[in-house]
């Protein structure tokens, strides 16, 4: 199935190129993600679940690539084949346009099925690129879609008449 989505980074092209390289800065923000590292090599390994039963397994690697505004990935080992490619377009000078593209087949003939008609893979794909341009909008220092939570409150209450 082949997949494209568009997303949107504030930030300079080079930039984002970097960040979205960097794994462990946006893992935690992931969704319905069990693991996601760096083996040794360089190869990002992915274990995610997916709602419908589905365990996808897979390792990433990047491919040499002569753009330097593409980032070329395939995959080497799991029960997803992935191929794909970042492409990364300056639109402004703090806003870069990322696209995905990426072909992936699920190995099992029945979760192809059944991805085949519902799309699960899909939605399951755009929800993490929600999750990566919600964090990556967020200047660094101020905090992320994560810590909604509300300011603490104060107990300490202001005494009436105090000299």
């Amino acid at each position: 199935m082949l997949i494209q989505k568009t997303f949107h980074l504030h930030m300079l092209q080079d930039s984002a190129k970097t960040r979205l390289a960097n794994l462990s800065d946006y893992r935690r923000h992931f969704s319905g993600v069990e693991l996601a590292t760096l083996t040794p090599e360089g190869a990002a390994h992915f274990v995610c679940r997916l709602p419908w039963g589905f365990r996808a397994e897979v390792e990433l690697v990047q491919v040499a690539c002569e753009n330097p505004a593409q980032t070329l990935f395939r995959s080497r080992r799991g029960n997803v084949e992935v191929l794909g490619v970042l492409e990364y377009f300056q639109i402004q000078p703090n806003l870069t346009e990322v696209v995905l593209t990426l072909d992936y087949t699920i190995a099992s003939p029945l979760f192809r099925l059944i991805d085949t008609l519902g799309n699960h893979v899909d939605r399951f794909v755009n929800r993490q690129l929600e999750g990566l341009e919600a964090h990556f909008s967020h200047p660094a220092g101020e905090p992320d879609a994560e810590s909604n939570l509300p300011a603490p409150i104060n107990h300490h209450p202001q005494t009436e008449g105090a000299d």
